[in-house]
């Protein structure tokens, strides 16, 4: 079966009207040629005439011959095929939306059929009810494509949502399913809402649960959705009981270390001793096992981050980290296979162009997006050719005007690892900068299969460790100079910071002392960080400030569960002999520009040990606020002092609990002082290289040209 001969020019050329005709006439002559019949009825389809396609096609279905509506059929089934091959779907969906009337219980059709309309956007929410699936699945099952089925089923749940739930739980209730690739399906589907819908991500995960009440990845997922649902608490009663209930290493300290980022996220630091001497503990259990097979989704950051956050004690917990991520590798390896280009071409060696490509999930509205957008905006694309990978992002208008606008080529990827690693070997990148720096385990993943021959990390964290990696961008303030001892990455120390920007947009400010009953002559301190950063041990410091100095307020500001923000504040206050009334909480701004436009209302900014801030550093000093911070050891507790450092301040400085409270009384009381801290913050936008991107830029391309330059003598040597 197949369209005559003579109609094939005419079928590449899309002149149906030709092919009208010719089976017109074909027609006259031979009356009772079924399949010319039915040719003529799919010419007119095709030609845009519907009326006349139903009427030549009518008689055939009055006559209730199986055998000529199976005849039908296939001839349909073969033309949406040949449609497939021109990548028409509009055709595509045409012709089956017939096929279902004329076999409507052609089950795979109507798969087909409904994943084509979520596709063309012609998908009506709501009427999954009516495609009669669960009738039909079950007597066709014998027949029913069910990779294409399982394939369908988390489209079908994000645009039907809650209406897809009665669906869902038919297919979990049939055995002739496979019900762990369902499972698997569901459970995936549910993770795409756990911050857009966490409700329906919670009653998805319990469906599965029904099925698979033990199974401890499903618990912890729940977990995760309860929390985004603001069921803080719930969620980590559930964590501990999940936790208890393992006997697994490996996943226990995968556990433990969701628990304490649930913990810490919720403020409930005070609660979190015991449980990070535990994490330390089996971090060391597993580092000294030959292999680790299982990291779980994202968990190495989740492994690594509760160190950062709740220590500065890079001696010891770098070697932690360091075998961490080779193990972490080693396990990456062993499960993602790619084709490398091995070789170095002499094109390459002597090419004008060096590929610069940037990996990460936050080209966007974020800190790391904030900060990095003035290397792209300056990057010299005579000399550069610049590729960035937007890996499981979501877009908005800062990544199309800052990034996807100054590069040369742009590319969205899902999480599939090897895909995007292979990418990147296709598009023989010669310098692949990490942006994410252990806070995200697909990039970490990428990293580790060393798809460029240089790699690079560049923001983020703290460098993560990770063998396949080469450099480690820094510079003279913002690690010690002894750090090499426990980096395996090659520190590459920019001559003056490891960052400079343009600085920032701001607005007009909506808080006032007045709608904040604060008398004009109080002293104001604010903080500004997350709950990651809130340790107890640097709120003990900041109340102490706040009990030396009459009269004074103590602002914050920062994500995290309300309540029990309020709690480990006024907790910790009460403990210092600080008055309630003088510590006040502070909601969350609509815009970041007015968020920083409200850092002005801050006589001095207190900020946070052992990770301090970054982003909210960065913005204080462009508002010209004097900020006091807490240096430490690691790379988070230093990345204050290097912004201050090349700002040329140095009023704020502490190296010790000591000093932190000494500044904070010194600038919180004298007034001159503050004033003076404010005229060095703006005459340093005039000269410091922390404001100016182009000159930063510049270092960063000098950098990257003499890694280049190392790798290909390197090379040349062997």
């Amino acid at each position: 079966m197949s369209w005559h001969l003579e109609v094939q020019e005419f079928l590449t050329e899309q002149k149906f009207d030709r092919i009208v005709s010719f089976y017109e006439n074909l027609m006259e002559n031979n009356p009772d040629n079924i399949n010319d019949y039915i040719y003529l009825g799919l010419a007119y389809l095709l030609a845009g005439n519907e009326a006349e396609a139903q009427s030549t096609w009518f008689y055939l279905l009055t006559l209730e011959d199986e055998e000529l509506l199976n005849l039908l059929s296939d001839i349909l089934e073969q033309e949406v095929q040949r449609q497939l091959s021109l990548e028409n779907k509009e055709n595509v969906w045409l012709i089956r939306s017939y096929l279902k009337e004329i076999n409507p219980n052609y089950i795979n059709n109507i798969l087909y059929l409904i994943d084509l309309e979520i596709i063309l956007n012609k998908y009506i929410i709501g009427s999954l009810n009516n495609w009669n699936l669960e009738k039909l699945l079950v007597p066709q099952t014998p027949d029913i494509n069910l990779k294409f089925l399982w394939e369908l089923l988390p489209k079908l749940i994000i645009v039907e949502e809650e209406n897809s739930l009665h669906f869902i739980e038919f297919c979990l209730s049939y055995y002739i399913y496979d019900l762990s690739i369902c499972l698997q399906k569901i459970s995936d589907t549910a993770q795409y809402f756990c911050y857009r819908k966490p409700n329906l991500a919670i009653q998805l995960t319990n469906l599965c649960l029904q099925k698979t009440p033990n199974d401890w990845y499903l618990q912890k997922n729940l977990c995760l959705y309860l929390f985004s649902d603001s069921f803080h608490q719930n969620a980590i009663e559930l964590a501990k009981k999940i936790y208890e209930q393992q006997e697994n290493t490996e996943i226990k300290v995968y556990l433990n270390g969701f628990l304490l980022e649930l913990m810490h996220k919720s403020n409930l630091w005070l609660e979190c001793d015991e449980i990070f001497k535990r994490h330390k503990m089996l971090l060391k259990t597993i580092t000294q096992e030959k292999e680790c097979r299982n990291f779980y989704d994202n968990g190495l950051v989740r492994l690594i981050r509760p160190l950062l956050h709740s220590e500065d004690n890079p001696r010891e917990n770098r070697k932690i980290q360091n075998r961490l991520a080779q193990l972490f590798e080693n396990h990456i390896k062993d499960n993602f296979k790619i084709n490398k280009n091995s070789e170095l071409t002499e094109n390459k060696k002597e090419k004008h162009k060096i590929k610069i490509g940037y990996i990460g999930y936050t080209f966007r509205m974020h800190s790391v997006g904030w900060l990095c957008r003035w290397l792209f905006q300056y990057h010299d694309r005579e000399n550069f050719e610049i590729y960035i990978y937007l890996i499981n992002q979501s877009e908005d208008e800062m990544t199309e005007k800052w990034f996807k606008n100054k590069v040369d080529y742009n590319y969205k990827l899902s999480g599939e690892i090897d895909k995007i690693a292979q990418q990147i070997i296709n598009n023989k990148i010669d310098i692949l900068i990490d942006l994410d720096a252990i806070t995200n385990q697909t990039t970490s993943a990428v990293m580790s299969l060393k798809p460029a021959p240089i790699q690079v990390t560049w923001l983020g964290s703290d460098a993560s460790g990770i063998p396949s990696i080469d450099y480690f961008i820094a510079d003279t303030y913002v690690l010690p100079s002894n750090a090499q001892k426990y980096y395996t990455e090659k520190i590459w120390r920019l001559p003056y910071t490891y960052l400079g920007i343009n600085g920032f947009e701001v607005n007009v400010p909506t808080l006032t002392r007045e709608n904040l009953d604060i008398p004009s002559e109080s002293t104001i301190y604010l903080t500004i960080q997350n709950a990651f950063k809130r340790h107890p041990n640097c709120i003990h410091l900041q109340m102490k400030i706040i009990k030396s100095v009459a009269d004074s307020y103590l602002l914050i500001k920062g994500s995290g569960d309300d309540q029990l923000a309020q709690q480990l504040y006024l907790t910790i206050a009460q403990q210092e002999g600080v008055e309630q009334e003088r510590i006040k909480f502070l909601e969350m701004t609509l815009t970041e520009a007015t968020h920083r436009a409200n850092i002005k209302i801050a006589d001095v900014v207190l900020d946070t040990y052992p990770y301090n801030g970054a982003t909210t550093t960065l913005e204080t000093l462009w508002m010209e606020v004097p900020l006091v911070t807490r240096v430490g050891e690691q790379f988070a507790a230093r990345n204050s002092y290097t912004f201050m450092m090349n700002a040329g301040i140095t009023e704020g400085i502490a190296w010790s609990d000591e000093e932190y409270i000494e500044w904070g009384i010194k600038l919180g009381t004298d007034e001159n002082l503050r004033k003076e801290v404010s005229w060095k913050l703006r005459q340093s936008k005039k000269t410091s290289p922390l404001w100016n991107g182009k000159q930063f830029t510049k270092e960063m391309e000098k950098a990257y040209q003499q890694m280049w330059e190392i790798y290909v003598n390197l090379y040349n040597s062997k």
